[in-house]
């Protein structure tokens, strides 16, 4: 069982594979930091909170629906557990942000549905 987990609050957090309408496990990214810039030492800095992305290959209806109760509008405050670079879980509080372009639908299923989580700020553990 994947340890990704997802709620409007901390103490909620439910493992998104025992939510009433259960999700798969997504296929995830995490940048580190918003946006790197290029410095005159020829080095780079890294600006800005870590981003996650659960990009889903395939959703049904019921399972795009159960997603979209976490943010019913552009954004939403949002608690997560996710997979950071090392391949560890850590949680974060964030902004979930909805995708505004068309969507890949195949049969009344979404495919390679991509949800992104900004302003990623990590609760340690234990608190």
């Amino acid at each position: 069982m994947a340890d990704f987990a997802i709620d409007t609050t901390e103490v909620g957090l439910t493992n998104i594979e025992q939510l009433t309408t259960p999700l798969p496990e997504p296929k995830s990214a995490f940048l580190p930091y918003a946006r790197i810039v290029s410095l005159g030492s020829g080095g780079t800095l890294g600006i800005g909170n870590p981003i996650a992305v659960w990009t889903f290959p395939i959703l049904s209806i019921g399972q795009y629906n159960q997603l979209k109760t976490f943010c019913p509008n552009a954004s939403a405050d949002i608690f997560i557990v996710t997979k950071i670079d090392d391949d560890t879980y850590a949680t974060f509080s964030g902004v979930m942000i909805w995708p505004n372009e068309p969507q890949d639908r195949w049969y009344g299923e979404r495919k390679n549905f991509s949800v992104q989580f900004r302003q990623l700020i990590e609760i340690p553990e234990g608190s």
